[in-house]
């Protein structure tokens, strides 16, 4: 089913089993037949979330944007995660009938790097998964590091990936990720977060679909 939510482009799949939701965020399969397999075969509901202002609405602070000469990042990170909770998020469950939601967040890129960022904030979802996490943010893992602790006791899952490509990219800033990631993935496991960090074949734009799979493998084991 394909609907529009606060101008955002919204596909779902699956139904209410037993609460169990995963968002996909800034990701949108080619068919919604991909979607029904996914929901049928993890025994879920999905939802992907399109349309939003990709390099603003997704970065938590403002910052300089990459590569050079790019325009700045402006940061609305903050009135995007309310929209999503005031407004997406109940307006879905609603429509397929969730109670008491158990939430996953997948993110992809600077999605992938919202999703990580929200998870020290609120609670609204267990789960996250970052694809390609653009943790080269700048200040990202410095403020990630010095913020864990509000979260040491998570009872869910995070999973991450990467391209083995992605960290010989010819900007010397994308080319930061490998070392980036390692650091999240090290203060994550430090504090005790049931953590997963696979690498997968390819670069930064390699095919999103078996990567998610991949991912919903650990977190719905």
């Amino acid at each position: 089913m394909k609907t529009k939510i606060d101008n955002l482009n919204v596909m779902i799949a699956g139904a209410d089993y037993n609460g169990r939701i995963c968002y996909i965020l800034g990701f949108e399969p080619e068919s919604q037949h991909w979607l029904d397999e996914v929901a049928r075969r993890y025994n879920i509901c999905v939802a992907t979330i399109t349309g939003m202002d990709w390099d603003n609405d997704l970065t938590p602070w403002t910052a300089p944007g990459v590569p050079a000469g790019s325009p700045t990042f402006k940061g609305n990170g903050k009135i995007f995660l309310s929209t999503l909770r005031t407004a997406v998020l109940p307006a879905i469950e609603k429509e397929v009938g969730t109670v008491s939601p158990q939430r996953t967040l997948l993110g992809i890129s600077l999605s992938g790097l919202f999703a990580l960022w929200q998870w020290i904030g609120c609670d609204t979802f267990t789960n996250i998964v970052s694809l390609s996490g653009s943790f080269w943010y700048r200040g990202f893992t410095e403020w990630f590091s010095a913020n864990i602790g509000s979260k040491i006791d998570s009872r869910g899952k995070i999973f991450l990936s990467l391209g083995r490509q992605e960290p010989m990219s010819r900007n010397p800033i994308f080319r930061t990720v490998g070392v980036c990631t390692a650091q999240i993935l090290a203060v994550l496991r430090a504090h005790g977060v049931y953590t997963e960090f696979i690498w997968e074949p390819g670069d930064h734009y390699a095919s999103y679909e078996p990567r998610t799979l991949h991912a919903l493998d650990f977190i719905y084991a």
